[in-house]
């Protein structure tokens, strides 16, 4: 089979699916019935959902693939992938892979309730939690089902100092929880569940950062960190950052305290990141495949974040492929070590994103296999919400906004 016989597979990327939004990133969250029409949807129109090694094989050496084939990912492996995720991929005969963190795997060794649970009378939906992370004992009976493949998303997904510029101070509501997490990585499961915020001090300087992978690390001098909380809880702590000007004061305090002292802040050097990349590739598909007795092939980059350090470790631990930034001027690509992935069908609503029915799925994904005519109907379905979006905006009516975006669509549509 040649190059050009190769079919075009759609990577589907996904993360939360979960109603509940209320959290720093729930802009990820797709929401449980929109995801389960996505599903229904694909599986009415014949999606055939295959694995990554199914693809690799193809790409590779031209093995063979159903007639309309999909991979179905969940990047982060929150709670909610077993919860809601799992049973509704099992209802209609589907598959996904989850790239987990095993920095972020919850110990318990029990498994949780979902909707398998809510689907044999033991309990009603609505009493089902679904956050956090999987654990292990998730993980492996989804795997065992044959529903879920686990992958690795590296270590940490984490993100670290990059130099000695500070642009923020901890304070109430900030939007690093990785403070704490590097802080303390043995609660990173309990993020979702527990205010952390105290774990570090408030006042504590938040320097220009950058996803772990693909910087090197830059460690400040602590002196700095602890002056500065000091003087916030002298101020009455959180009460201090209802003050205005706040960041003001802390930056000429930081200034004042750098010009009359020594500071010892120190990047790692360019060994210490290679083996911290090392570590952070290396040990975690270990770490997968100790607990999941399975071979681990594919990485997702967390965030996004990879350079040729890290592709070139990637492959000498053992990946067969990597996932693809749509910024890489190589996606899409053919080339079996990498994963071009496309995003779930979402529109953007002022600040807030919000997701597409399955038709508009099924379209996008015609689309992106060179079916002029679908991405001709896509860009119609996008036109004409836009327009009902704007008129219902004007309205003011919010429930019907809510209405139209989270369309659950049907076949004959």
């Amino acid at each position: 089979m040649t190059i050009a016989q190769k079919m075009k597979v759609p990577v589907l990327m996904y993360h939360s699916i979960s109603d509940d939004r209320r959290w720093l990133w729930g802009h990820l969250s797709c929401p449980v019935n929109t995801f389960e029409d996505h599903i229904h949807t694909l599986a009415v129109k014949g999606f055939a959902a295959v694995s990554l090694q199914d693809v690799y094989h193809h790409m590779q050496y031209g093995s063979a693939l159903p007639k309309k084939p999909i991979v179905l990912t969940f990047d982060d492996g929150y709670l909610d992938n077993w919860v809601y995720a799992f049973p509704i991929l099992k209802r209609y005969g589907l598959k996904g892979t989850i790239f987990v963190n095993p920095d972020f795997v919850d110990p318990t060794d029990k498994l949780r309730p979902n909707l398998d649970d809510v689907a044999a009378g033991r309990l009603v939906a609505s009493s089902l939690d679904a956050t956090g992370f999987l654990s292990w004992v998730e993980m492996s009976a989804m795997e065992t089902s044959g529903v879920m493949d686990i992958q690795s998303h590296a270590m940490t997904h984490t993100w670290y100092f990059s130099d000695d510029r500070i642009v923020d101070f901890h304070h109430p509501g900030d939007p690093y929880p990785w403070l704490v997490w590097n802080a303390k990585p043995e609660r990173k499961y309990l993020w979702l569940s527990e205010d952390q915020s105290l774990f570090v001090p408030f006042g504590t300087p938040i320097y220009a950062h950058d996803k772990a992978l693909i910087t090197r690390r830059y460690f400040p001098d602590p002196k700095l960190a602890d002056f500065l909380a000091e003087q916030v809880a002298n101020q009455g702590d959180v009460k201090s950052f209802q003050e205005e000007g706040w960041r003001d004061t802390l930056q000429k305090l930081s200034l004042q305290y750098r010009s009359q002292h020594q500071l010892d802040g120190h990047w790692e050097s360019e060994e210490q990141y290679k083996a911290r990349v090392r570590y952070e590739l290396g040990v975690s598909k270990e770490i997968i495949e100790a607990n999941l007795r399975k071979r681990v092939n594919f990485l997702c980059w967390p965030g996004g974040g990879y350079n040729d350090t890290t592709r070139r470790i990637a492959k000498e631990v053992g990946y067969l492929s990597t996932t693809l930034s749509p910024r890489d001027p190589r996606w899409p690509s053919q080339d079996p070590g990498h994963i071009s992935r496309l995003g779930a069908p979402i529109v953007q609503l002022g600040p807030k994103t919000l997701f597409r029915g399955g038709r508009f799925l099924v379209y996008m994904l015609y689309c992106a296999q060179g079916m002029r005519q679908y991405c001709l109907a896509r860009k119609s379905l996008s036109l004409l919400l836009r327009i009902q979006l704007k008129i219902e905006s004007i309205k003011g009516n919010l429930p019907r906004i809510y209405r139209l975006t989270y369309h659950v669509s049907h076949p004959s549509e």
